[in-house]
């Protein structure tokens, strides 16, 4: 019979190493992919590659690579110099652009990709962009929120304004199609989460009006408190109508100077009452229309319009939950 050949085994040195080796290569490959509560894939996003793809929307293909676009083409883009205005103000950090085409015919479409400095700087840039009152048909989920006016489309997607313009003359359905398509395509290239930002989460929907949400970095009432801005939305019971706002900051100081400055503007135009919602709250008059506004953890929100007192308490308790839900104690 012939004899086994025995093979040598590996020191236990080497096996050390090998595992070393194993180890660090895997924290490397994790430390570029980390995955979110929401289960998505939070890997690093290049602008260029969130181009859709050529044939990636039926025959249309990219005429050129990604480039960044001139001022004057920009304000084009977007509909005019003040929209240009309104996007810059809200923290750009760079704005690419690329035309799809069929082969052997001049561009379709121009699609940009505009690079915020935050998902609060995209939102705020979009929603005031965005024209109001429009056809609840023009108001669709493409990213976080979409709005198509015309012959554009408009979407925020995490950090980043999405910009789909038709360059050619179509029935105002294949123009719909057509936006919509290039806008689901972009959209599905940005891995991140379609929840709305803070403060903008923390409005209710039953009754509010559609995309009435706006994100302003000034004071939206124009009291000069809120210095760091509030969103605001309005919301319509019947044939009367309510203008919440919500602000919010990380200082303890500002929270409680907001409050107090606040109830100062209340006391010009009457006397001001406890609410007995949230931490502290109050109600009084402002502009002449009944007023709450109360304080929760880092966000000071309030309504005031024509609803009847009893609306406004529930809208403001509705807000009060979503700012800070209620947690069952351990039993």
């Amino acid at each position: 019979m012939g004899s086994k050949v025995s093979r040598p085994r590996p020191s236990s040195r080497c096996c050390r190493l090998l595992q070393g080796v194993a180890f660090v290569a895997g924290a490397l490959l994790l430390s570029s992919c980390v995955i979110t509560e929401e289960g998505i894939e939070d890997k690093p996003l290049i602008q260029t590659e969130i181009f859709p793809p050529s044939k990636a929307v039926a025959s249309y293909r990219q005429a050129s690579a990604p480039k960044r676009m001139s001022a004057d083409e920009l304000g084009e883009h977007l509909g005019g110099k003040e929209k240009y205005e309104t996007l810059r103000k809200w923290s750009v950090i760079s704005t690419l652009c690329v035309d799809y085409h069929v082969p052997n015919q001049p561009p379709h479409v121009r699609l940009s990709v505009t690079e915020m400095a935050s998902r609060v700087s995209a939102y705020g840039a979009y929603s005031n962009l965005r024209p109001g009152l429009l056809s609840e048909k023009n108001y669709m989920k493409i990213g976080v929120h979409a709005t198509l006016d015309g012959t554009r489309l408009i979407f925020a997607h995490d950090r980043y304004v999405v910009v789909v313009r038709s360059l050619t003359k179509l029935t105002e359905e294949q123009t719909r199609t057509l936006l919509i398509n290039f806008g689901r395509a972009t959209s599905t290239r940005i891995p991140r989460t379609l929840n709305d930002v803070d403060p903008v989460s923390f409005l209710p929907f039953e009754n509010r009006v559609l995309a009435s949400e706006r994100l302003d970095k000034d004071d939206p009432l124009g009291l000069s408190i809120f210095d760091k801005g509030a969103v605001t939305a309005l919301y319509r019971i019947e044939g009367r109508a309510g203008k919440v706002f919500i602000a919010q900051t990380e200082a303890a100081v500002n929270k409680q100077a907001y409050i107090k400055r606040f109830v100062k503007e209340l006391e010009k135009f009457g006397k001001v009452r406890d609410s007995n919602i949230a931490e502290p709250g109050y109600r009084g008059t402002l502009n002449n229309h009944p007023c709450f506004v109360s304080q929760r953890d880092n966000a000071v929100f309030g309504v005031y319009g024509n609803l009847t007192e009893d609306e406004m308490r529930e809208l403001m308790a509705s807000i009060d939950r979503l700012v800070k839900p209620y947690v069952a104690p351990d039993l």
